[in-house]
Parts: structure tokens; sequence; C-alpha cells
């Protein structure tokens, strides 16, 4: 809104120019004229009523002068009558009432200037309120200006951080990828390696199975070569050497082949010997009888053997006494006491 008096810029809904005082709601300008109106209509009032002081004054001087103005009476008694006449329609008779009419006038006039005053200095209090208002507003404005400016810079230091952040996560998604590629490279190649290995074992197994098949056959070809063999014990000869010992005998036994230790299985009659009771050399059995060598002469021995296919060693062919000690081929073995 601009003043219409001296075209200052005004805030909205302001009734005075904050510059020259001005007015500017309508009906302000209105009561402003009327008042300024009535104003000069007392003041013209007020001077015409000095001059009808004047001329009750003047009429008051020459009723005193009447006997000496006669001769003047005749010129001036028309207008007297006629000025009289009309102060009487308006009712003022005397002196005292235009007084009183004047002092009316003043006082409305003082009243409505103290109230165009008190009008004015409201305007202006108001205009000083408004400039006040208007200055909080502007300092309002500014500090909201600064803090957006700040947020504003708060916003772009989070934006910038974020993008910073959304590089360093697309930076590590790019490593995890390439982390996960080679790490599944490596699990497969490993698992390349555990199947290479896993079917090397599996020839391993199909292999051992067929030892130990061919092993079971040869098992059951061993037991199934198991062999027995009787030896007199009447007489010593080739295969058998009985020497008494005290109350027992040693006897030493020439087997047909070098047994395999364990099969080795020795019967007298129903009884059968220990096996921790006799020694295998080659083929040469060796054990201790503890009853008399008279008592063992009665039954002959039997052995129950399985022939060990892989010794190498040569066989002794025979055995022998000869001056009182027992030989295996030419190896003593003891002497007999």
């Amino acid at each position: 809104m601009n003043c219409s008096q001296c075209a200052s810029v005004c805030a909205e809904g302001s009734k005075y120019c904050a510059n020259c005082g001005t007015p500017l709601d309508p009906q302000t300008r209105y009561l402003e004229s009327l008042t300024h109106s009535q104003i000069q209509d007392e003041i013209q009032k007020k001077f015409k009523d000095h001059k009808l002081v004047d001329i009750e004054t003047s009429q008051a001087i020459a009723e005193r002068l009447y006997l000496w103005a006669k001769i003047f009476a005749a010129c001036v008694a028309l207008p007297v009558a006629a000025l009289l006449i009309i102060l009487g329609i308006f009712g003022i008779n005397k002196y005292s009432d235009l007084a009183r009419l004047i002092d009316s006038s003043e006082q409305q006039i003082r009243t409505q200037a103290g109230q165009a005053t008190m009008t004015a200095e409201q305007a202006q209090k108001a205009a000083d309120g408004a400039k006040a208002e208007a200055k909080i507003a502007e300092q309002n404005i500014e500090s909201v200006s600064t803090k957006l400016k700040a947020q504003m810079d708060s916003v772009n230091q989070s934006f910038q951080k974020i993008q910073a952040f959304s590089s360093r996560v697309s930076g590590l998604e790019k490593q995890t990828s390439t982390q996960i590629h080679a790490s599944t490279e490596r699990v497969d190649q490993r698992v390349s390696e555990l199947d290479k290995k896993i079917d090397a074992a599996t020839q391993d197994i199909a292999e051992q199975q067929k030892k130990l098949e061919s092993t079971d056959e040869l098992v059951k070809s061993l037991f199934s070569k198991g062999t027995t063999e009787y030896f007199s014990t009447t007489v010593n000869a080739a295969n058998i050497v009985i020497i008494p010992i005290g109350k027992g005998a040693i006897v030493f036994m020439l087997l047909k082949s070098a047994p395999i230790s364990q099969t080795v299985e020795m019967k007298w009659r129903v009884a059968s010997q220990p096996r921790s009771s006799y020694q295998v050399q080659n083929n040469l059995l060796t054990f201790y009888w503890g009853e008399s060598a008279d008592n063992l002469r009665l039954k002959p021995l039997e052995v129950t053997y399985i022939p060990d296919p892989t010794s190498k060693t040569p066989l002794i062919k025979a055995l022998s006494v000869k001056d009182k000690t027992a030989f295996a081929d030419n190896r003593k073995l003891m002497s007999i006491p």
C-alpha cells in the first residue's frame, strides 16, 4: 500500500502513513476532512462573532450618543435595524449570548483538536508499533533465514556424507562380490580336488576290496590245502627223534613242508598240545613231552598244519642220532645225556 500524500510504502492494515501521518483508511480520511471543515467553520464563526461584538458595542455607544447623533440616525438606522433583526433570527439578542456561543465554539474546537491530536498520536504510536513489529519480523525473518541456511548446510553435509557412504557401500559390494566370486572359484576347485581324491579313494577301496577278496580266496585256498601228518613214536626215525630227559622227553619232528606256525596243531590220542608248548623252525617242530618217553611211544602223534607258500628256506631233509647227539642234516640239535 502506498501513501496518497508522500507515496511512501506502508504496511498492509496500517491506518496512518508512518512517514507523514496521512490517514490511509478512506473512512479516517473522511472523518479528518469533516473535522477540518468543522474547525474552519468554527474559526470563521469566531471571527464573525468578533464582528458582532464590535457591532453591539457600537450600538451601545450609539445609544449613549443618540442625542448627539440624531443627525446621523437617519443614515444608519435602517442598516442597524436589519442587523439586529438578523441576530434575533439566530437567537442572539445580547452580547453575553454571543460570548457564550464563542466560548462554546472554542471549547468544541479545542475538544475536536485534542481528539484529532490524540488520534494522530495513536496513529503515530501505531506507526511506531508497526515499525517495531516490522523490525522484529525482519529480525525473525533474518533469524529464520540464518537457521534455514544452517539447516541447508547441515542437509548438504549429510547428503555429502550419504553420497560418500553410498560410494563406500558400492565399493564394499563390489569387493564382496569379487571375494565371493574368488571364494566360489576356490570352493569349486577344492570340490573338484575332493572329487578327484574321492574317486582315487574309491579306486583304492575297490583295489583293497579286490585284495581282500583275493586274500579271502588265498586263505580259503590255504585252508583247503591244509595237511595232516602222522608220526610213529615207537623208534627214532628220519622224521622223528625222541630224547628222554628226566621224567619227560624232547621230541624233534620233521614236517614235509614249512608250516604257517599259527596253523600247527598237534594231537596225541584225543589230547592236543598247547600252541605255546612247541617251536617251529622252518620245517622242524620241537616240543617238550611232560610224561615219560615210554608213555609217548604207546600212540603215534598227529600234526595238522597249512604249508607256508612264501617260505624260501631250504627244507631239512632228515633227522639222525649219532654218538648220543641229535642232528638235523648236519646241524647239531642237542646231546643226549
